[in-house]
């Protein structure tokens, strides 16, 4: 009986460490700012149409980055003195992520609250990058930018919508 039991607390315990093993740690940043391009689209879209997953996590829940750990400074100081681009947010934080899943969705907001919406990393044969977010610039006035982009590791994505943008990273930790 003893046996078994040693058994059994052996197999537990090389669960757990596979299990550990499965889980890897990524560091996500965006950059979110607003652009002041002329544009011939008509937009009519007046209240929310963000889709939210049942659970949704902030981002000061998860780790947080320290400034001279962000990938994004050089974007972001670059689009802080353009005239035509107004930065809304840099965020960055990390979130563990098995093999084959989809992460947490993290809120995405800014102090003014023109930004609003959730960013998930999701890892199959691919990794993907999943943004719901809306810009509100005025009452009653939403821009959407909905996208699922198959991204890779430590390059820099944009993701772009005529009165808004979004430059994007993850990086593997």
């Amino acid at each position: 009986m003893s046996q078994l039991m040693r058994l059994s607390v052996f197999f537990g315990l090389v669960l757990c460490v596979f299990q550990v093993c499965a889980e890897d740690s990524f560091q996500v940043e965006l950059v979110v700012f607003s652009q002041d391009m002329p544009s011939t689209e008509l937009f009519d879209q007046t209240q929310t149409r963000i889709q939210w997953p049942d659970a949704v996590l902030d981002i000061d829940v998860l780790g947080s980055v320290a400034e001279n750990a962000k990938m994004l400074k050089p974007v972001y100081d670059k689009l802080a003195v353009q005239l035509s681009y107004n930065v809304l947010m840099h965020a960055a934080w990390q979130q563990t992520l098995s093999a084959n899943m989809t992460g947490d969705a993290v809120r995405i907001k800014d102090v003014s609250g023109e930004i609003n919406g959730f960013v998930r990393i999701q890892r199959g044969e691919y990794l993907e990058l999943i943004l719901d977010l809306e810009f509100q610039p005025l009452p009653n006035q939403f821009y959407r930018l909905n996208e699922v982009r198959r991204i890779k590791f430590n390059e820099q994505h944009y993701f772009d919508h005529p009165k808004f943008g979004v430059v994007a990273i993850v990086k593997p930790l």
